[in-house]
């Protein structure tokens, strides 16, 4: 163990990563929360940071450099967005030999308050400001990139969840997904998906990455879903991780807790979407896609969530609560955005 309390291997590696941005050695250093990318937090005598690994899926030079830019312009827009550090030739990713790291500029920030009516609104202005920045001259890096619930990159994990299903009923559960990916793909792939309005889009927006000062948005975090896609798919994350009950506080940081089923609330949603079209109306197609890119997402959430359970978990992860979801959606959620669009429209 290190002086500071961290294993010195993580130590060491931290280290070395503020060494290639010129940063001096850390003084403190304790880990972050996450269910995917390791990450520290670092204080040197230049500041705080955050250092971090970015997952492999997510470190090639394209996705690198297209994050970086965007993070960057977003900053320099005015967002509350975490900088990375560049070292002396310009480099803003470190490669080592387990992986590829960037430091970022520490931002404070409160959790949400969940049910905050005016967080809420303020929530939505921000999402429409995020979009409208970020509607136009793309950086070059993830051309061409299926969004992450698309359900051709979530047929892989259902295959891998099959193969482990011990009895009928598993299996009579799971080719009902199956079922529900090729629903979506009729209805939102093949139908509505490319009419939606296209924006950079976060792709990971829910409170594990979005910090607060009072109502207003403090902070913004982890940008390794960044890409082209419909706007509308950020929307669809902040109904369902901001504006939806749960029986139990969310918690972002347990990938367990992150997923459990939830009901959107028209109370919660309205101030929300209220503040989106404030800035930004949604069409038409837009309020219709909102359903199946809930439903799309929340597929996605318990699929490719499972790689981060044990194997002997990953079949009862999926199936949990799975269908509660679903059923909403097939009944009063039916009717429930267009719903959502009048008030809206009202208020």
């Amino acid at each position: 163990m290190s002086a500071r309390g961290e294993p010195l291997g993580d130590a060491a590696v931290v280290d070395a990563v503020l060494a290639d941005f010129d940063l001096g050695r850390a003084l403190e250093l304790r880990g972050l929360g996450g269910t995917a990318a390791r990450k520290w937090a670092v204080r040197t005598a230049q500041g705080r940071f955050v250092v971090r690994r970015r997952p492999d899926e997510f470190a090639d030079p394209g996705s690198v450099g297209f994050d970086h830019a965007v993070m960057r312009r977003l900053a320099a827009a005015g967002f509350p967005v975490p900088c990375p550090a560049a070292a002396a030739d310009g480099r803003t990713a470190a490669v080592r030999g387990d992986g590829t790291y960037e430091v970022l500029r520490w931002i404070e920030g409160e959790p949400f308050r969940e049910g905050d009516p005016e967080a809420l609104r303020e929530l939505g202005v921000f999402l429409a400001r995020f979009h409208q920045e970020l509607a136009g001259e793309i950086p070059p890096g993830k051309e061409g990139r299926l969004r992450e619930d698309h359900p051709d990159l979530l047929q892989p994990y259902l295959a891998a969840v099959q193969t482990q299903a011990s009895d009928a009923g598993q299996r009579q559960q799971l080719a009902a997904l199956a079922g529900q990916l090729s629903l979506v793909r009729r209805q939102l792939d093949q139908r509505l998906y490319d009419s939606l309005p296209r924006a950079v889009i976060h792709g990971d927006f829910h409170p594990g990455n979005v910090r607060f000062r009072g109502p207003r948005v403090a902070a913004l975090y982890d940008f390794d879903y960044l890409g082209v896609q419909a706007r509308a798919r950020d929307i669809a994350d902040a109904v369902m991780f901001f504006a939806s009950h749960r029986r139990q506080p969310l918690v972002a940081d347990d990938i367990r807790e992150l997923t459990r089923a939830f009901v959107p609330d028209a109370a919660r949603c309205v101030p929300l979407l209220a503040g989106y079209e404030s800035v930004t109306p949604l069409i038409a197609p837009e309020w219709e896609a909102l359903g199946w890119l809930i439903r799309s997402r929340w597929l996605q959430a318990r699929l490719r969530g499972s790689r981060k359970v044990p194997a002997a978990e990953k079949v009862q992860f999926v199936l949990s609560g799975l269908f509660e979801v679903v059923a909403w959606l097939d009944g009063p959620g039916t009717g429930f955005f267009q719903h959502l669009r009048r008030e809206c429209r009202r208020t």
